[in-house]
């Protein structure tokens, strides 16, 4: 993938009148003063809006309490909700003071980041109308679960300790992996690196940074082509920056080795495995480190308008954010809110008849929690295994404190979710049945395989 730039294709203005009529009395409405000019800062021929300013949309539980947090103000006056659509509140902010909300939401609702950052009102009024629908779930999936044989070759060869090693490489090499910091660039390169390095051996296989247009530290995407469907995508991602109280100083850390660290070392460890046995699926299938999240889902947002903008069809999202504490009695969550019912019922029987040693529930964790917000928000199915019910994950991120030692130095409660995103991968990407070696026995059609494949 090589676009550089956000590609906003989808307009407000694009939709038929009827909609955006419908959509105004359903809930989405402007009110308080200058509300009229502040909407045009978004419209073509508007004055340039300065560069200190930014749009979110946040939850309005959320919301009111940024407007009791003392000194938080746009222009010298407190932030004002300048659009709503039910529970989901649009701002104007400082984008200088990003870190600060984030921090503010993360200690009083324990999400992260909680919200979606735009550009212009527009964009936001366009994230205001997706909230609308909190759960997506229409039409039938293209994919089926019948993949046992080839799901299990490769479940138990995934290893705890080589998430641990990735973990620790993640957290305790780089000061921070603030998006904004040389930190952040250096660890996506690495990353970039770590993973083209498994793809040695497949030249077909590319691991690329992808540029962002308003920050430095890139984003890292490895694809997989497909062998048959290499226009149907399946995305499988996490979020590689990290954040914490003053994390864009350079002397302070911010070691994410949890948040989120975890998921990316998970989706390293994936990625190793299937391509050390020549796994080649039919649908093509890009691993993602998204840039920016922690400062409202930024790079992932950019790169799902790249995919809105293109030909190709994304038909799975996968999210891993938060894959290394063990705080419930279940072995993992699914996240139900802002995700689609129709992947979660797949995914959750997915777990049921490939994985019968885990156990699992389900759990809100309300607006912009995470980068699969981004996908749904554009109307891309996506799903949200997560550590915890949540509320009972861990409560040191966003702090000195997220380190190996939160994660009682072990991978193995990751390792849970790097065998729930190989079967993942499996199930959605391949349609064939391909041939399985086991203890020296073949099955099966090869087309799912590369000629690589022991």
């Amino acid at each position: 993938m090589h676009c550089l730039l956000s590609c906003r294709h989808f307009s407000l203005r694009r939709l038929p009148a009827p909609f955006l009529s419908a959509a105004m009395m359903s809930g989405l409405i402007l009110w308080g003063p200058g509300a009229e000019a502040r909407a045009s800062d978004a419209l073509p021929g508007a004055a340039l809006v300065e560069e200190s300013s930014l749009w979110i949309t946040i939850g309005a539980d959320a919301f009111a309490r940024l407007q009791a947090e003392h000194g938080l103000i746009f222009r010298n006056q407190p932030l004002q909700a300048v659009a709503r659509q039910g529970e989901v509140v649009a701002t104007r902010i400082d984008s200088r003071d990003l870190e600060r909300i984030s921090r503010v939401i993360h200690q009083s609702h324990h999400r992260c980041p909680g919200f979606l950052a735009h550009d212009s009102l527009e964009e936001a009024q366009e994230a205001l109308l997706q909230s609308a629908r909190p759960q997506l779930g229409g039409g039938a999936l293209p994919f089926e679960i019948d993949q046992p044989a080839l799901v299990a070759s490769l479940d138990g060869l995934l290893q705890g300790d080589e998430i641990l090693e990735t973990i620790e490489t993640l957290s305790t090499d780089f000061n921070n992996r603030y998006y904004q910091h040389p930190s952040g660039q250096n660890a996506a390169q690495w990353i970039r690196d770590l993973w083209a390095g498994y793809a040695f051996g497949r030249p077909e296989v590319t691991s690329e940074l992808f540029s962002h247009s308003g920050w430095a530290q890139p984003s890292v995407i490895l694809t997989i082509p497909g062998s048959t469907k290499p226009d149907e995508v399946v995305v499988l991602g996490g979020h590689l920056d990290s954040i914490s109280s003053g994390s864009s100083n350079p002397d302070f850390l911010a070691p994410g080795a949890d948040d989120n660290a975890s998921g990316i070392a998970t989706l390293s460890e994936v990625i190793r495995i299937a391509l050390a046995q020549g796994f080649t699926p039919q649908r093509t299938v890009k691993f993602i480190g998204y840039a920016a999240e922690e400062v409202g889902l930024r790079g992932s947002q950019e790169i799902a308008d790249t995919f809105q903008a293109g030909s190709d069809d994304v038909v799975a999202v996968l999210q891993l954010d938060m894959t290394g504490f063990n705080g419930s009695t279940n072995d993992l969550t699914l996240i139900s809110d802002f995700t689609d019912s129709a992947l979660n019922t797949f995914l959750g029987s997915l777990i049921d008849t490939h994985l019968t040693d885990l156990t699992w529930n389900t759990s809100f964790c309300g607006y912009g929690c995470s980068d699969h917000a981004a996908w749904h928000n554009r109307g891309f199915r996506a799903v949200f295994p997560f550590e915890a019910t949540f509320g009972q994950h861990n409560g040191s991120i966003h702090s000195t404190s997220d380190t190996v030692g939160t994660l009682s130095n072990s991978g193995e409660h990751a390792v849970k979710f790097a065998r729930v995103a190989s079967a993942f991968m499996v199930e959605t990407s391949v349609d064939v049945v391909p041939p399985i070696f086991v203890d020296g026995f073949e099955s099966g059609d090869t087309s799912a395989w590369s000629s690589t494949a022991p």
